[in-house]
């Protein structure tokens, strides 16, 4: 059976919006080229749907198994 999609306040839409930009700053520009920002987006998306709050850990769940 589908999962029912995650439902997300303010308060924590402008947390996963600071943990993806902060996500993004660390990947070197050469990685920045070759992904795109809506993969990063979907982790920490994941995650946060998963009950993550914490920004450190949402953005580590981002970055996760990525080769710089």
């Amino acid at each position: 059976m589908a999962k029912a999609p995650a439902h997300f306040d303010a308060e924590t839409i402008a947390l996963l919006k600071v943990a993806l930009g902060e996500a993004w700053d660390c990947l070197p520009r050469q990685l920045q080229a070759k992904m795109l920002k809506s993969t990063l987006a979907e982790r920490i998306l994941k995650t946060a749907a998963e009950g993550e709050r914490n920004r450190e850990r949402l953005r580590e769940a981002a970055l996760r198994d990525l080769a710089a």
